[in-house]
């Protein structure tokens, strides 16, 4: 036979139970991303690089 709880289940009236952490410490942030300059020196040296690479394959 089943119970009055498993007879609510079906109806959508379900009680959670809460979960709280054993410390109350806060939850560590994640490290800010890269500036937006930094990104473009790298891309702008990296395709220097690149477009250099390519000039001096072509030259031979």
């Amino acid at each position: 036979m089943p119970s009055a709880r498993a007879a609510t289940a079906g109806l959508g009236d379900i009680q959670m139970e809460s979960i709280r952490p054993d410390t109350t410490d806060p939850i560590p942030l994640r490290p800010a991303p890269n500036q937006f300059g930094t990104i473009m020196l790298r891309f702008v040296g990296l395709l220097a690089v690149a477009i250099a690479i390519l000039a001096f394959v072509y030259s031979r």
